[in-house]
């Protein structure tokens, strides 16, 4: 019973796929109908996410007291957040509020307030320091909205407690909404790559964009050109938009973030063999397979790393859980990973020099040594990469100077952006939260919190998740779900009031 539904996924994909050849042949796959298939795959999106949810509620029996007692409301909405992080963001805020609100009604009817986690406590504090960062901006002290997730999730989770079993099945349907995902991804990338009529293999190797005329893709156009002056003239479009503009959730990095937290609860839940929230090998496979491949059409480098530092990660905890090899199992990755550096050293290189960051890590350093202390304040990176991007300019390459044409938004590392918001106390504010974190995670053997640690980490060095609200609410929003799962059996979530 448990693998029909990675039956029903794959055989659905490729009936789909297959139809979609059929109405090529017939000449109907043509950029102007897009915008039905668009549609179309958000539609299926939201009734897979339904029957999946529908299936694990029809053993329950639900009443309008179990609607703030039992934590229904909770249930519904922090389900319906993690799921929301597929798809456009704007969905995410709506439902981060949704979710607070709900652990509010559900304190107010149970008057318990549960004792934190001390890493929460370090967020707090890291929240505030962007608080205090506005001080001196140009919209002078206020309260930003994208700092609103850092306080308004972890004091949720202070407000409700639910049981293992239950997020356990929270965990098993954004898993599978993540498969549902993916093949829906490949089948409206499948669709653009008939009517583009492209090679199959310069995609997938190369960085491309290619020409479109596509009815509603203001949005795409205007997340591509990054707010330059006639960005609703572009035509062409980076590889990736023709994978996941369905979702209205472009940028391959950020969403290879949120499917790697879906592919990391899918290794828990498989590892725990719980009864209620079954994950098969054969939906685990599947997923990874596909993850390998949407990875590859979005072009994703930072994506293809992430994905097998995971598995290669998540190898090693099945070595130490499960066999004696773990010792022999660390020479032989040390081993199979200098050879490989060695062997492909200039593919390593090729795919590690990137001159666009390099220039910005340049720009930003310049920029820390003469701000050192303190640095331009809350979300005034931009311009200050930009004035000193002025000043260093002739010794910039033409592709990021004059950056008229190319704003440069941010630096793409997070720990050097955050020098040059808040100078030394932003990395020791960002480097206590992460390190609190991991301790918590470290110290509880939690293998769902040190892997979204070390992703997270991952993606700090290459872009700035804390610097779009999109991804902070991702971050926050998991964090709280996998300390959750973490505490949901735990003595130290005790009722303090």
């Amino acid at each position: 019973m448990p693998i029909r539904f990675s039956y029903i996924i794959l055989i659905s994909t490729f009936l789909l796929g297959g139809l979609i050849y059929i109405l090529h042949l017939s000449q109907l796959v043509t950029a102007a109908n897009e915008i039905y298939v668009r549609f179309s795959a958000f539609g299926l999106f939201a009734i897979s996410f339904v029957l999946l949810g529908l299936q694990k509620a029809r053993h329950h029996q639900f009443s309008w007291d179990d609607f703030y007692k039992n934590n229904t409301f909770i249930i519904v909405s922090f389900t319906i957040l993690l799921v929301s992080m597929l798809v456009r963001d704007r969905i995410g805020f709506y439902f981060t509020g949704i979710f607070a609100g709900a652990a509010l009604l559900h304190f107010l009817y149970t008057r318990k307030f549960y004792k934190p986690p001390t890493s929460f406590y370090f967020i707090i504090l890291y929240a505030l320091l962007l608080f205090f960062g506005t001080i001196g901006t140009e919209k002078g002290f206020h309260f930003s909205s994208r700092i609103l997730a850092f306080f308004v999730l972890p004091l949720s989770f202070c407000f409700f407690r639910l049981s293992k079993k239950t997020l356990l099945e929270i965990g098993e349907i954004f898993f599978k909404m993540t498969i549902v995902f993916l093949a829906i991804c490949i089948l409206y990338w499948w669709y653009n790559f008939l009517h583009l009529d492209v090679d199959f293999i310069n995609w997938i190797t190369d960085k491309n964009h290619y020409p479109a005329e596509m009815i509603g893709w203001k949005a795409q156009a205007k997340a591509i050109a990054g707010g330059i002056e006639g960005w609703e003239n572009i035509s062409f479009f980076s590889a990736y938009f023709f994978v996941t503009s369905w979702s209205y959730f472009y940028h391959p990095s950020f969403v290879s973030f949120v499917l790697f937290f879906g592919l990391i609860t899918g290794f828990y839940l498989y590892h725990k063999k719980n009864t209620i929230a079954t994950i098969t090998k054969f939906e685990l496979i599947l997923s990874i397979i596909l993850c390998f491949l949407v990875i590859g059409l979005m072009e994703s480098r930072i994506g293809l790393v992430g994905l097998l530092f995971i598995l290669a990660a998540t190898g090693l905890y099945y070595l130490k859980l499960k066999t004696k090899y773990f010792k022999i199992g660390i020479i032989a990755y040390l081993l199979l990973g200098g050879a490989s550096l060695f062997i492909l050293s200039d593919s390593v290189s090729g795919f590690v020099n990137d001159k666009v960051r390099d220039s910005y890590n340049s720009i930003a350093v310049h920029y820390i040594q003469e701000h050192f202390w303190w640095g331009s304040g809350f979300l005034q990176e931009q311009k200050a990469l930009e004035q000193q991007a002025e000043i260093m300019k002739d010794s910039l390459p033409q592709i990021i100077y004059p950056h008229i044409d190319h704003p440069i938004f941010y630096v793409h590392n997070q720990f050097l952006g955050n020098m040059v918001q808040f100078g030394i106390w932003g990395l020791i504010a960002l480097v206590a939260m992460l390190c609190s974190i991991m301790y918590y995670a470290i110290k509880n053997r939690s293998y769902l919190l040190q892997m979204m640690v070390f992703v997270t980490v991952l993606f700090m060095l290459i872009e700035e998740p804390f610097y779009k609200i999109s991804c902070t609410i991702v971050f926050v929003s998991f964090l709280v779900f996998f300390t959750a799962i973490n505490e949901s059996n735990a003595k130290n979530k005790s009722n303090i009031i």
